[in-house]
This record gives C-alpha cells, sequence and structure tokens, in this order.
C-alpha cells in the first residue's frame, strides 16, 4: 500500500544544483534563438482607414441612403468585406503601390503574392468593439513591410474597392436594365394586343360606344339608353291612356248617335274636350226636366206641353248633328294617337333591343378594358422601374456608396510583440524545456535504486544501484565470500546465487 510522501525540498534544491547547466543552458539556448529571430524578422505594420457605407438613394428617398433593416446592413458590410479580398482589387492594388525593395518588378504581383496578402495583409472590420451591423462606419485594414507602404497599400485598395464597387453597381443596373427592357417590351406587346382586341370589338358597337362605355363604368349599371327607356315607356303609358279615352268616347258618340240617351248617362270626363256635346246634353236635360214638370200638370195635347215635347225633339236633332260632327272630327285625334302609341312601341322595342345587344357585349367589353387597365399599369410600372435602373446606372459611373472618413493612419509600432516580449518568452520557454529535461533524467529521491534508467545509458550505472562495501568479520563481507554459508535472514548475493546455481548443474 503506498502513502502519498512529503516532497523532499532538499533534493530537490540538490538536484537543481547538480543540473543547473543543463535548466540553464536550455534557457540561455531559447533566448539565443529568441534574440536570432528578433534579428531577422520582418516587422510587419498596419494601416487603417474609417469608411462610412450608405445604401442607395434611388427609390428610397424617405430613407436617403440608410439602410432598411440591419440585415440589408450586414450583408452590405460582408459584401465591402469580400470585395475588399478580391483577387482583381488586391492584384490592381498591389500594382498601384508597386513591388517592394529588392523584388522583381517584372514579375510584381504573382498570383501567390496577390493569394497571401487578399487572405492576411487585407481586411474590414467593424469598429472596436461592435460587430457588423452594429454601425455604419467599417475601417479598412492593410498592412505592409513599412508604415509607409502599409498606408499606400490602404489607400490604393480603397480607390481599387471604390472602383470595383462602382463596375458592381453599373453591371448590376445593366443587367437590371436588360431585364427591365424586356419587361417593359412584353407589356407593351401585350397591351397593343388587348387595344387591338377592345378596338375591334369597339368598331362592331359602332355609334353604341359611349352606351355602352356608361353601363361598363357606371356603378348602378344604368346608361343613357335606360333612362330614355324609362321615360320613353312613361310617355307610351300615357299616350295609351289617351288612346283608350279617344276610342271610348268615340265608341260612345257612335252609340249616342242612334240613342242620344246614352250620352246622357255618359261622364263629364269623356266630353271635357266636347264642350258643345256637353252644353247640348246639359240643354236636353233641362228640357226633359221642364217636360216632366209639364206633365203632372198639363195633359199631352196641351199646348205648353207639345211645345216642350218639341223642344226636347229638336235639342234631340242637335245633339245628334253634333254627335256626327263630334265622331267625323275626332277621326284624325284617333289616327294620332293611334300613330302616336305606335311610334313609341316601335322607339321602346328599338331601345329594348339595343340594351339586350349591350347587355350582351357588356361583360366581354368590362374584361376587356380591365385587361387594358391592368396591361397599362403593368407598362406604367416597369417604365417606371427601368427609369431608376437606368438613373441607378448612371449614378453608379459617378457616385460611390463608400466614402473614406479620414486618411489611412498607420499605428506607431508594427504589430505583434516587441523583441524585448520575444526574447522573454523564448526564455522562459528555454527554462521549462530545461527543468523538465532535468527531472525527467534526475535519480529518484530514494536512498537506493535498482534496475536501469534512461539515464544510466549516458553516464554509466549509478553508485546508489550498487551493494555496500563489506566489512571485516560482518555478516555481509561474509556473506560475499565464495562458499560461505550465508546467515539466517540474509538473502545471498545475485551473483553467487548465479555461480552456485551453475556449479550445482554441472554436478
Amino acid at each position: 500500500m503506498t502513502t502519498n510522501q512529503p516532497i523532499p525540498w532538499k533534493y530537490l534544491g540538490q538536484t537543481l544544483r547538480r543540473f543547473a547547466p543543463v535548466w540553464a543552458g536550455a534557457a540561455l539556448l531559447f533566448a539565443g534563438f529568441g534574440i536570432a529571430y528578433t534579428i531577422t524578422r520582418n516587422d510587419t505594420w498596419e494601416a487603417s482607414q474609417p469608411l462610412l457605407i450608405r445604401d442607395e438613394a434611388t427609390g428610397s428617398a424617405d430613407r436617403l441612403g440608410r439602410f432598411a433593416s440591419q440585415t440589408d446592413l450586414i450583408a452590405a458590410q460582408e459584401t465591402i468585406l469580400e470585395m475588399a479580398r478580391n483577387r482583381e482589387v488586391v492584384a490592381a492594388a498591389l500594382r498601384d503601390i508597386g513591388p517592394p525593395a529588392g523584388a522583381d518588378a517584372s514579375r510584381w504581383p504573382t498570383a501567390s503574392q496577390v493569394e497571401s496578402a487578399a487572405s492576411e495583409a487585407i481586411n474590414v472590420r467593424p469598429a472596436k468593439g461592435a460587430e457588423f451591423g452594429d454601425t455604419e462606419v467599417v475601417y479598412l485594414v492593410a498592412q505592409g513591410e513599412t508604415p509607409e507602404r502599409a498606408a499606400r497599400l490602404c489607400a490604393a485598395v480603397f480607390a481599387r474597392l471604390s472602383e470595383h464597387l462602382r463596375t458592381v453597381r453599373r453591371v448590376r443596373a445593366d443587367s437590371i436594365i436588360d431585364e427591365l427592357s424586356q419587361a417593359r417590351d412584353l407589356a407593351r406587346t401585350n397591351l397593343e394586343t388587348a387595344n387591338a382586341e377592345l378596338q375591334k370589338l369597339e368598331t362592331t358597337v359602332g355609334s353604341d360606344l359611349g352606351e355602352l362605355r356608361g353601363l361598363s363604368e357606371s356603378v348602378t349599371g344604368e346608361g343613357n339608353t335606360s333612362r330614355v327607356l324609362s321615360e320613353v315607356q312613361r310617355e307610351l303609358d300615357v299616350a295609351e291612356l289617351e288612346l283608350e279615352r279617344v276610342e271610348t268616347l268615340r265608341e260612345l258618340l257612335v252609340r249616342s248617335s242612334e240613342n242620344p240617351q246614352h250620352l246622357l248617362v255618359a261622364g263629364s270626363e269623356l266630353l271635357s274636350t266636347q264642350p258643345t256635346l256637353q252644353r247640348i246634353k246639359e240643354g236636353l236635360i233641362d228640357a226633359q226636366l221642364a217636360a216632366s214638370q209639364l206633365s203632372g200638370r198639363y195633359t199631352a195635347d196641351h199646348p205648353r206641353m207639345r211645345s216642350a215635347v218639341l223642344e226636347q225633339q229638336t235639342i234631340r236633332e242637335e245633339l245628334r248633328q253634333e254627335i256626327d260632327s263630334a265622331t267625323a272630327a275626332m277621326k284624325p285625334t284617333l289616327d294620332l294617337a293611334r300613330e302616336k302609341v305606335a311610334r313609341l312601341t316601335g322607339k321602346r322595342d328599338r331601345l329594348r333591343d339595343k340594351l339586350a345587344r349591350l347587355a350582351t357585349l357588356r361583360t366581354e367589353y368590362g374584361r376587356m378594358t380591365a385587361e387594358v387597365r391592368h396591361r397599362t399599369e403593368l407598362l406604367a410600372q416597369a417604365q417606371t422601374g427601368l427609369a431608376e435602373a437606368e438613373a441607378t446606372r448612371s449614378a453608379a459611373m459617378t457616385t460611390n456608396l463608400i466614402a473614406g472618413l479620414a486618411p489611412p493612419r498607420v499605428g506607431e509600432r508594427p504589430i505583434g510583440p516587441g523583441g524585448t516580449t520575444i526574447v522573454g518568452g523564448a526564455m522562459v520557454a528555454g527554462l521549462l524545456f530545461g527543468l523538465g529535461t532535468v527531472f525527467l533524467v534526475a535519480p529518484g529521491p530514494q536512498n537506493r535504486s535498482y534496475g536501469r534508467r534512461w539515464s544510466d545509458y549516458l553516464g554509466g550505472r549509478r553508485a546508489s544501484d550498487r551493494l555496500p562495501a563489506a566489512t571485516s568479520g560482518g555478516p555481509t563481507a561474509a556473506a560475499s565470500m565464495p562458499g560461505f554459508p550465508t546467515p539466517p535472514g540474509h538473502s545471498t548475493p545475485v551473483p553467487e546465487r548465479r555461480a552456485a546455481a551453475a556449479g550445482s548443474s554441472r554436478a
């Protein structure tokens, strides 16, 4: 059973003093490596330039160049990052600043140099402590061997990035213009086709086109023809009533010509147009009343009675003559009333036929007009979008969506750790390496140790692995002598046990 033993501090101190050349040499060796790296390394300087990104103002006058959402801003900033690392942009910027001192200008820049600069030397990052989408300001970062070269590379990348963005906007606008031009041409063709069909239908309608348009555009569905038809129907009703009255009056006059008594019982509304007949009728009634009164006092042969009868006969004869004259005079009135009714009836029938025909065409005409209106709106939208795309393309040639808020600024010191930090870190690494090596090869803290260790192959067997020297008269010395019996409680040394075993085998 093993137990945890306290750390033998004395053993640690002795081991460190004993192997001081090892760990001290490792620390100095690593420090030398650090010094050599510091002397031979090339410093890298970083230049940064703040940029302000805005959205296109075309079609977004209410936002005035601001992004509609944070997602759009993030997408725009990531697009700027990808374009800043574009191989064409980086290669053009490297050609602008030229090769460094001592480089081959004829092969500048090579594909590997462009790839290395795009992946390591160029970057677009948000403001310190922020992320993409938090602010519209980002920083264009460029690295170079000298402060001047880093600043020149940053300015060259910004210039090429602006030019590439304008090119991308122009190419995108050209693509959109082509698409919208095709959409406009298709919308125009469809509109012309719909107009031709509508024109053909309107030609068949002829003079009733206004009425058809009124029926299609009216909310109540009632046009001028419907109103005229209503008026004609009212006039026809009045004319038919008048015709019926005239015919009834004529029939009454014809019957009254044979028997005037029919006229006496007729209503006064029928004779309202014949005042003479009305007056004779009233005179006959008065004569009959007078004769009726005289008949109660006189006989039929009395002169006054005979005079009353004669007066009645005279009035009847006049009434009969007047009836014949009125009947003859009513013929033109009757013919005119009948002609008016026939004319109004024909007009009513023509209006009804016209409305029936327009009602048949109304649905098709409404569909065609709606189709023409819809295709006109589509053409207007296509033309509006095309105008905006052309404005965007024109703006892409002269304006830029990114603006530099300040010139490139280079840091006061090169990026990365300084020489002192590198040498100190290398020395600490060497010290740790040396201490690890020491405690790996150093013997353990026990006084006696058996077996072969890894360090034995370098410096030989250690003294702690050998048996102590034999003393005279002692049990150990006696046990170490050949042929001497081993005292009880003591083990025979390994060499003698091996020799005894060999002798017994030979015997």
